[in-house]
């Protein structure tokens, strides 16, 4: 993983965090490592195998799910649930990336010999429902961060 946190990192072990500022900073660093990783790597909309990751799937879950809580500005709310969402694309054990790309109507009918094993079929399904899975689940949890946001007293310095 080209960006790993170390397990001795602040950032990595949230129960070497004592304050509030502290949560939020090491949440900011993992976001901005995820978006940096997003920057890097054209996803599209190919499935991943969560050792891909810079980080645990479950740090950077919460990671979003505290910045977008904490986040006053719509907009910006907005991008990160989106950026979120990507990681409904990183799934535990699927092995090799799985690519998608839209059937042409240009191609020729197939000739009948191809078929695909059965066993890749199966990986992909089970890939694809645990992404549907795991969209719906974003949806809640970045969705009731953003309410949360929404919704926090505005103080006046």
């Amino acid at each position: 993983m080209p960006y790993s946190v170390s397990p001795k990192s602040t950032y990595g072990n949230y129960r070497e965090i004592g304050s509030d500022a502290q949560l939020l900073q090491a949440a900011h660093h993992l976001v901005d490592l995820y978006l940096m990783y997003l920057r890097e790597h054209e996803t599209g909309s190919d499935l991943y195998d969560t050792c891909e990751l810079p980080a645990s799937k479950g740090s950077l879950i919460n990671a979003f799910r505290v910045v977008i809580a904490t986040e006053s500005r719509s907009g910006v709310r907005a991008l990160l649930v989106k950026a979120g969402m990507t990681l409904a694309q990183f799934q535990d054990n699927i092995g090799p990336r799985m690519s998608f790309a839209p059937a042409t109507t240009t191609q020729k009918p197939s000739d009948g010999r191809w078929r695909p094993d059965p066993g890749q079929i199966r990986r992909l399904d089970r890939a694809l429902m645990r992404h549907g899975e795991d969209r719906t689940r974003l949806v809640r949890i970045f969705g009731h961060a953003a309410d949360i946001a929404e919704h926090k007293p505005i103080h006046d310095a």
